[in-house]
């Protein structure tokens, strides 16, 4: 049985306990094995065993073992990883093994990194008779917003909107970017007034999105005002501010040293729109500077822990201007 990973819900209660994972976008296929994994706990799968190529030859011999369940009783999730080439013939014959589909103590995930499946071939005809095939592919446009919309169930139906609008048009296409600032929302969401609470005492809705935006641009007036409007209206957030900039520092970093800086900051996360002004940034720093700020954020996050006695905002401060200074 197949189905899209939009309308998983539809199907777990009715699927067996394998399931099988493909497609090009990697944050549906990690939602789905999300929701997969919820769902098997429920069922009270609560053990989980990790097989990866390095141990595929042995994939057969896990399963047969695990079939008792654990030394404890407790049933078994055995997480299958294929990562690179074609699906290996160890796989293939996991479906061999006599009532595999109606094993009460193992559950299969095999999240596979294949963006298309053949459905003429052999293969593909056993995966889809014993288990759910959860097909991840890229959203069309209309499809997208329903699944930001749903990924912000935690907003208010009054704010939603909005929220929708300025994470979607900022992020067209890219559900890495989207997801990274559904996370973000998730840490600054203020229930009980609806809102943010960075944003109370700013007209901007997205201001600590717009942090990153002033790094990047060398625009260090705005980056300070940025710092000192969540300073005064919540000073708690100092570890978020610690991510962001580790974020933009880390992500260049990594970019600094890539054959194809503009490919490496799409895999990182980084929205489309701001790679030109991050491909700037990285041109500006030496990643000896990269490097050197790296520590920098290190301390400041130990800071913001309480772990040092170091003044936060003084440095974080400093660090703003090394970084906007070109």
């Amino acid at each position: 049985m197949k189905c899209e990973s939009t309308a998983l819900g539809k199907y777990l209660e009715t699927s067996k306990n394998i399931f099988f994972i493909y497609g090009s976008e990697v944050v549906l296929r990690n939602n789905a094995k999300d929701d997969v994994k919820d769902h098997l706990n429920k069922k009270e799968f609560f053990e989980k065993r990790t097989i990866t190529k390095e141990n595929f030859d042995q994939i057969e011999n896990i399963i047969i073992e695990s079939s008792g369940g654990s030394l404890f009783g407790s049933k078994i999730i055995i997480d299958i990883h294929h990562d690179q080439g074609k699906l290996p013939e160890n796989i293939a014959k996991i479906f061999e093994i006599p009532n595999i589909d109606n094993n009460e103590h193992v559950a299969l995930i095999i999240n596979s990194h294949n963006e298309k499946l053949n459905k003429n071939t052999k293969l593909y005809k056993t995966i889809d008779k014993f288990s759910l095939i959860i097909e991840c592919r890229k959203l069309k446009s209309f499809e997208e917003k329903i699944w930001l919309k749903n990924q912000l169930n935690f907003i208010a139906d009054k704010h939603k909107h909005d929220f929708v609008s300025n994470i979607y048009e900022m992020n067209i296409g890219n559900l890495v970017a989207q997801q990274n600032e559904v996370n973000i929302l998730k840490l600054l969401y203020n229930h009980e007034l609806g809102l943010p609470h960075t944003h109370q005492n700013d007209s901007s809705i997205f201001e600590p999105f717009e942090l990153e935006s002033a790094v990047i641009d060398f625009d260090t007036k705005n980056a300070i005002r940025i710092i000192h409007s969540i300073k005064e209206s919540d000073a708690h957030y100092g570890p978020l501010l610690v991510w962001i900039i580790g974020k933009i520092v880390n992500s260049s970093a990594a970019a600094k040293q890539a054959n194809s800086t503009k490919q490496i900051l799409g895999k990182l996360g980084i929205w489309s729109s701001k790679i030109p002004s991050y491909m700037n940034f990285i041109k500006i720093h030496s990643l000896k500077n990269l490097i050197g700020l790296q520590k920098e954020i290190y301390m400041l996050d130990l800071t913001s822990k309480g772990l040092t006695k170091r003044n936060f905002w003084n440095d974080i401060d400093n660090i703003i201007i090394r970084l906007t200074t070109s």
